[in-house]
C-alpha cells in the first residue's frame, strides 16, 4: 500500500517534468 502512494507521486511528478520540458 505504501508502495502504490509512492509509484503514484512518482508517476505525477514525471508528467509534470515532462510538461514543463
Amino acid at each position: 500500500m505504501l508502495q502504490l502512494i509512492l509509484y503514484s507521486m512518482i508517476f505525477v511528478t514525471s508528467i509534470i517534468f515532462i510538461n514543463m520540458i
